[in-house]
């Protein structure tokens, strides 16, 4: 299989893509590999998956494991989620009749016309990929627009969402570390679950419920200040900086949701690094959302989804009664891959 791969696509720290006609090959030498990345796990899983198929879980159509590289061949699908998003961000016309002082801000802003009935539609397929993922007793832990294909559809139909990428996914009885005392510096950016950032190493598939929050945020933002940048509800200064911050990323998420009394993040208090009490103390900031009234917490959801506003009834209810379920700090009460797509499907 590694004699000829075709070409290149892209390089990432431990591996390389190739496209040879409609196939990908993802080529990892096991020896270059820091964990928590490790390709033999990621064939473990995807083989375990194969088993039983979804169609929104990248098929593993062949492998390789020779001369310490593991190579894994799929079918090629060029785009991924956030290049499709990208392409739906259009530059704000100029209008020489409005004078106003936002005029000039408002002309470089890209406004997001990604059709609502697709943002619900892929929120659904996202569901549904980590229903099935999380039934194998598998923690994908890297779930981000970048990870997610896009395959477009002929006509009116909506195009058919992938996950890929599971070189750093946990599975209790594949990978090598405990249960309990799991690597933290797993997600990317703004992906990151509030229990990772304060090292709860016991942490479960809840931190893909997080990351599937973030991106259904991005869904539904209206505009954005960049032709490269797909916002989010939270921030971790990735647009103005090369890399992002986590403390940025901490502060982004309490000015969102507030700050939970250490007693409503017992996970933290009981498992988690004392720096959550060191810096913002126990008693909270008496603004965290699940301690607000039920129309406060909508209001919060709305404007952190803006585009939730286009959505008509009974649909807006549902996703937004769903969201905030997925909003909880303590993971133990946060939404379940089961109950979102149980939720979800009232909208069909």
């Amino acid at each position: 299989m590694t004699t000829d791969l075709g070409q290149l696509v892209v390089s990432t720290r431990f591996s390389s893509i190739y496209q040879k006609g409609n196939r990908a090959f993802k080529v990892t030498p096991i020896a270059s590999v820091v964990k928590p990345h490790d390709p033999i796990v990621e064939l473990e899983l995807l083989k375990l998956m194969q088993e039983s198929r979804n169609e929104h879980i990248i098929q593993l159509l062949s492998f390789e494991v020779k001369n310490g590289v593991v190579t894994l061949q799929f079918p090629y699908i060029q785009l991924n989620l956030h290049q499709y998003l990208l392409a739906h961000y259009q530059k704000r016309r100029w209008n020489p009749y409005l004078l106003d002082d936002n005029q000039t801000t408002q002309s470089s802003q890209h406004i997001n016309k990604l059709p609502l009935e697709q943002a619900i539609g892929f929120f659904q397929q996202l569901a549904s990929a980590l229903e099935f993922i999380h039934s194998k007793d598998i923690i994908h832990r890297d779930l981000k627009l970048q990870n997610v294909l896009v395959k477009e559809s002929v006509a009116n139909e909506l195009p058919r969402l992938s996950v890929i990428d599971f070189g750093i996914a946990f599975h209790p009885e594949v990978s090598q570390e405990p249960p309990d005392t799991k690597i933290t510096d797993v997600s990317t950016s703004i992906y990151k679950a509030p229990e990772l950032l304060f090292s709860v190493k016991n942490y479960t598939a809840a931190v893909d419920i997080w990351a599937l929050l973030v991106i259904v945020s991005q869904l539904y933002q209206r505009s954005s200040s960049s032709e490269k940048y797909i916002p989010a509800f939270v921030d971790d200064g990735s647009e103005e900086l090369d890399q992002g911050s986590d403390i940025r990323l901490i502060s982004s998420i309490f000015h969102s949701l507030g700050i939970p009394a250490l007693q409503d993040w017992r996970e933290v208090r009981d498992h988690g690094s004392p720096a959550f009490e060191g810096m913002f103390g126990a008693s909270g900031d008496g603004n965290y959302i699940e301690n607000q009234l039920e129309s406060v917490q909508r209001e919060k959801c709305l404007h952190s989804f803006p585009r939730l506003e286009e959505v008509s009834e009974p649909s807006r209810t549902i996703v937004v009664d769903c969201l905030l379920r997925m909003a909880c700090f303590e993971s133990t009460r946060r939404a379940t891959s089961e109950e979102i797509v149980r939720s979800l499907h009232e909208l069909e």
